[in-house]
């Protein structure tokens, strides 16, 4: 651990709680790595270690959460990737996309129509610009395009082993499994190495 790192960290995560409260939000939790080794520089399980009414003791950074929208980007990854498919047919930044309201076949939920946040439908938008404004039906549509099968392949090469369950539907796109902090952590931590992935660690090496 960065001892300062770890220090604004604690400080971090009981500010945004405290400024959260009237949401009824009581706890949380902070992951910090280094991209280009995978070194855990801080990492905050809980609020208040102590605080039994919170479950202070469970390490919150470890325990499987709805991501929401911060799986987007590895949906759109996918999108991008798409090897079995000739590269005309791979999706881009500038792939146009419909932010149109529909229903969706989804064995999981069927008929699933998402909804945007603003409860607003935006015609025809680039990828780009369906990402950077978190709209949810865009979304859906990347992880149908690609397939389940390809983006739980996917989100394992990039280090998120929990997404286990048989009866995954495309709401999890919008951060419908559950996922640790620690995962979705290095997850990002794969974009931002360029694409290798250096598994989070806490241990770099004993001594005695």
């Amino acid at each position: 651990l960065d001892l300062t790192l770890q220090e604004t960290a604690q400080s971090i995560v009981s500010e945004q709680v405290q400024a959260l409260a009237g949401r009824s939000v009581s706890n949380g939790a902070l992951v910090a790595l280094d991209p280009n080794t995978g070194d855990i520089l801080a990492l905050v399980g809980s609020a208040d270690f102590d605080n039994v009414e919170i479950d202070g003791q469970v390490n919150m950074a470890l325990a499987p959460r709805q991501p929401g929208s911060a799986i987007k980007p590895l949906v759109y990854l996918a999108a991008f990737e798409q090897p079995e498919q000739p590269v005309e047919a791979r999706w881009t930044p500038g792939t146009l996309v419909a932010d149109i309201e529909q229903d969706f076949p989804d064995g999981a939920n069927p008929p699933y129509r998402p909804r945007n946040y603003d409860e607003r439908e935006h015609g025809i938008l680039t990828v780009r610009a369906s990402l950077a404004n978190s709209y949810n039906i865009p979304a859906v549509r990347g992880i149908e395009t690609v397939g389940l099968p390809d983006f739980l392949a996917l989100a394992r090469r990039v280090g998120i082993s929990s997404l286990s369950r048989p009866d995954y539907g495309l709401s999890l796109s919008l951060g419908g499994g559950e996922i640790p902090l620690l995962e979705m952590t290095g997850a990002f931590g794969v974009l931002a190495s360029g694409g290798v992935r250096y598994p989070p660690q806490a241990i770099v090496k004993i001594e005695d």
